[in-house]
């Protein structure tokens, strides 16, 4: 499996600053905590291997030691919850049904509660064999992204820990097959096996969105997607746990934009059109079959095409047109009334965060009982939509469960409902003033471009988590993983020459849109700023005269590289604790962010026109590298956005044509060339 080549690190976003100063070396104590985390979550299908955090769990009372937690209330009330039942190992999760999503808050309460380290690991090794495998590896995940002593740790990649998420049940069964071969071979030597994969060719001339399962499947993209919402849990109440979501609202309007902006986008590469609106009183014409399998067996339920949406045990077709109607009377009115009656303006500075919240949480949301959630009850009416009223009691189908929802054709139609509404309160803040645009004084006078390239590269994911062994000793023996097809982006660079009156701090930011239309026609500028998929935003420091900046697409951060694998994260702790070599816990490896593979769309073989996009703005703060991937996840632990600017400006409001280009732009129009991996060349 390819790795990066980075030390053992982290997403190192300390509370009281974004930008780390010193770089702290990873000492015994953390990487000893970091061994005990990733030995957590290795088969959580299978009880405990590993003897130590088996015994720690076996010997532990967590009544017994009530005072080594913050909040013994919340400890009572899991152990009320747990006396009475819980969801059992073995049955599947979804975090979008209540009385699992209660019991999950409860587990991670107690984790979130526990006083130190000790103390947490002692609850996790009690309950790592004690609750539902599923509901044990989200409210962990969960509690260690928002602990202050834990989260700075590398969790193992999301698609290893729970493998049959991301890889089709046969390919899995051929997994199996290979443990069984191997089983009584006599020997030292480790038994490979690489099952390659290929989800898409038996669908596409039944289904031409199939065409799309190369980015819709990409492990990489669902990987993020899960842990944009482990980081900002929808019923977390963030002044409850001390927290700072900082601008979640606003970040969930664009991430799903952005998102939608992307998908369209890879959609005209391959000459599809832009995909259809959710509509209650039409079918959803395009069905989906998953191939997926739960770990206890039960299929991911396959929508057939055609499908009449009907109201559901919980969710109504009313309430969800009831609800909307409250958001666009929210949007014309310029305010959201609060559960105590008052009105709060949305036509403030934070108006898009104060929307996005009464869309997307529970736990931030203003007014819970009159908004609701309308992102969860339009994943809920449509994720049951083969089994409404339960009447056959199938499986959750693919949008109820993080993993999978961006597999689905369906979620991106839902997607386009919930911009709507976005879109409607954007345009009545109405377009950007050319003062609002421009930067006096500092023009952009050329921007270069390397060529640019997309190709396919082989990808392994390890399965050793999707089948049960008897002991470690056998797993050490096994190295079985799934080869598939994933999209990635020769590497390149780009200048941006700037011309100033003066010194200044700058931000560059950097779009990438499409030229024209499925039929062939230019995009007009309101049309494509709803494509415009950002690529980069970074700090710079102008001279007074020219400066030439060169950034290179590794530096982008928009974007997140491939996470370790286990393997490796365990390889590297290993080596640190035996002192082979020093590891730094400020080298950045995102837990979180959009693929850089996917920093492209999918280009043609005569190449596809697109339209590459810089601007410069003024900007007051630090000029140092921002995190990571922060424009897509945020910036982590207790820290604040570093742009004051509104997400996606400036393409996040009407354009009029004659207002809105400056000097402080530059549009270069550019190709995306698509070839064959033997036919790139990596040395230009």
């Amino acid at each position: 499996m390819r790795t990066t080549v980075l030390a053992l690190a982290i997403l190192a976003v300390a509370a009281a600053s974004v930008y780390p100063t010193e770089r702290k070396i990873a000492d015994k104590d953390y990487l000893l905590k970091q061994k005990k985390i990733l030995q957590l979550f290795v088969r959580v299908h299978q009880p405990n291997m590993f003897l130590d955090l088996k015994a720690i769990g076996d010997n532990y009372d967590i009544a017994a030691n009530l005072d080594h937690y913050n909040d013994a209330k919340v400890v009572k009330e899991f152990l009320a919850m747990y006396k009475t039942g819980l969801l059992p190992r073995g049955e599947v999760f979804s975090v979008l049904y209540q009385p699992h999503m209660e019991q999950a808050i409860k587990i991670f309460d107690v984790f979130y509660a526990a006083k130190d380290w000790d103390t947490l690991l002692k609850t996790a090794c009690w309950a790592r064999d004690r609750v539902n495998e599923a509901q044990f590896v989200y409210a962990l995940t969960v509690a260690l992204l928002h602990r202050q002593d834990t989260h700075d740790v590398v969790l193992p990649p999301i698609y290893e820990i729970t493998p049959h998420f991301f890889v089709d049940s046969q390919t899995i069964q051929k997994a199996y097959q290979a443990r069984m071969e191997a089983v009584g071979v006599e020997t030292n030597d480790v038994h490979t096996v690489v099952i390659p994969t290929n989800q898409t060719s038996i669908w596409w001339n039944v289904n031409p969105e199939q065409q799309l399962s190369y980015f819709t499947e990409d492990v990489g993209l669902n990987a993020y997607h899960t842990y944009f919402h482990l980081m900002y849990p929808f019923w977390l109440t963030a002044k409850n746990y001390g927290l700072n979501l900082d601008r979640y609202g606003e970040l969930f309007y664009y991430t799903q934009q952005q998102l939608l902006a992307r998908y369209n986008f890879e959609r005209l590469s391959v000459g599809l059109p832009e995909v259809d609106i959710l509509l209650f009183n039409k079918p959803i014409k395009t069905g989906y079959t998953s191939g997926l399998r739960y770990k206890n067996g039960l299929e991911i339920p396959t929508r057939p095409d055609n499908v009449e949406i009907q109201n559901e045990d919980f969710v109504r077709v009313e309430q969800i047109e009831d609800v909307e109607s409250r958001l666009r009377d929210a949007v014309d009115l310029g305010y959201v009334i609060a559960e105590d009656g008052s009105k709060v303006s949305i036509y403030e500075k934070n108006g898009v965060d104060i929307l996005g919240n009464q869309i997307a949480t529970i736990g931030q949301s203003l007014n819970y009982r009159y908004y609701k959630t309308l992102y969860y009850l339009l994943k809920s009416l449509v994720g049951r939509v083969v089994d409404p009223i339960h009447r056959h009691d199938v499986a959750p189908g693919t949008l109820e469960n993080f993993m999978t929802s961006l597999r689905d054709p369906v979620y991106y139609s839902m997607c386009r409902r919930i911009d709507i509404i976005f879109q409607k309160y954007k345009e009545v803040l109405g377009q950007y003033t050319y003062d609002e645009l421009a930067f006096p004084g500092v023009r952009i006078e050329n921007v270069e471009v390397d060529k640019l390239v997309t190709y396919f590269e082989n990808f392994d994911i390890d399965l050793l988590n999707a089948i049960n062994v008897n002991n470690i000793e056998e797993a050490q023996k096994l190295n079985i993983v799934a080869r598939q097809q994933r999209l990635t982006n020769k590497p390149f660079t780009y200048k941006v020459v700037v011309s100033s009156e003066r010194e200044a701090n700058v931000m560059v930011r950097v779009f990438i849109g499409p030229k024209y239309d499925i039929t062939g026609q230019e995009f007009d500028l309101d049309t494509v700023r709803k494509y415009m998929v950002e690529l980069d935003r970074f700090p710079f420091k102008v001279v007074s005269g020219r400066t030439v900046i060169v950034r290179n697409s590794h530096d982008s951060a928009v974007f997140a590289k491939d996470p370790f694998t286990y393997q490796t994260l365990v390889n590297r702790v290993e080596d640190g604790i035996l002192g082979k070599r020093t590891l730094h816990v400020d080298e950045i490896v995102n837990k979180c962010g959009f693929p850089e593979r996917l920093l492209l769309p999918r280009g043609q073989v005569n190449g596809l026109p697109v339209t590459f996009f810089v601007m410069v703005t003024p900007y007051d703060g630090p000029v140092q590298e921002f995190p990571r991937a922060f424009a897509s996840c945020g910036v982590g632990y207790n820290a604040q956005y570093p742009d004051m600017k509104p997400m996606g400006y400036p393409f996040d409001r009407v354009i009029k044509d004659y207002d809105f280009v400056t000097p402080n732009m530059f549009w270069k129009d550019v190709l995306i060339f698509h070839k064959k991996t033997s036919d790139v060349n990596f040395h230009n």
